[in-house]
């Protein structure tokens, strides 16, 4: 079956990975409410397709995205009707999805990755750069504050004073910079960054990745919960995960001391 056609991302499916392309490189991408409602399409139609082991966002052309076009989205700022869901924004319920969805989601990151371009990074599970990246969030320096996540990942990722840094100076970071402080998790070079961040993620997908969903919900719930009610949850997870396929294959294999062949079921 074909994959659906979309006015401002291309999607397709190759191998179990879905990847998502952010199509405006003539204006590095900077996201617009269509094209975030697109992706938003992508992701709810993603969580129960069993067929898709990883997510994969990246953008088309020189950059990952410069961030929002502002000129698109209204002259006197975000002015937007929630969502049925209650979201404020679609940038919101694109954040929530991402962190929700019970597989790993990856953010393929060149040149300019920027303001909500750089929010949308952080939500992602795993960040592979290019050694052109430049990446930051300088929307304080027009006097735009931040609005979909990042006080709140940016802090957890880099620990609470260089975050603090990065958001009151607005200062940008290159690639290097950015794998120092923990803020992406590999680099490629630019020449062939692409093929090799999708080593990366094919390796990834490999694995149970429903166990890897399990995985994530976990470390989610760990982030706004103490230890005891972590444990009790992790233990939930934990007997739901012994009835996968995946669990059946990974005990069989051990005992019969051969490679397993997940299926992420």
């Amino acid at each position: 079956m074909a994959e659906k056609k979309y006015d401002y991302i291309l999607y397709h499916m190759h191998d179990g990975i879905g990847v998502i392309t952010l199509n405006r490189p003539e204006k590095h991408n900077a996201l617009q409410y269509p094209m975030i409602m697109e992706i938003i399409d992508v992701f709810e139609s993603s969580f129960k397709k069993k067929s898709i082991r990883a997510l994969v966002i990246k953008g088309k052309g020189p950059s990952f995205s410069a961030g929002d076009d502002l000129k698109s989205m209204g002259k006197d700022g975000f002015r937007f009707k929630p969502l049925k869901n209650g979201s404020l924004l679609p940038h919101h319920r694109l954040i929530r999805l991402i962190r929700e969805i019970q597989k790993p989601v990856f953010a393929f990151l060149h040149g300019y990755c920027l303001g909500a371009g750089f929010a949308l990074a952080l939500a992602c599970d795993f960040r592979l750069a290019a050694d052109n990246l430049e990446m930051g969030d300088h929307r304080v320096t027009r006097a735009i504050a931040m609005m979909s996540g990042t006080s709140w990942f940016l802090p957890r990722l880099i620990g609470f004073g260089k975050a603090t840094d990065l958001i009151m100076t607005g200062r940008h970071l290159d690639a290097h910079e950015a794998l120092e402080i923990g803020l992406v998790n590999k680099i490629y070079p630019a020449a062939d960054f692409e093929v090799q961040a999708m080593e990366y993620v094919k390796n990834l997908a490999s694995l149970p990745t429903k166990t890897l969903g399990y995985n994530k919900t976990m470390l989610n719930f760990s982030l706004v919960n103490d230890l005891v009610p972590s444990m009790d949850y992790e233990f939930n997870l934990h007997v739901k995960n012994m009835g996968t396929q995946d669990y059946s294959e990974g005990i069989a294999s051990f005992r019969e001391k051969r490679k397993p062949n997940f299926k992420g079921k």
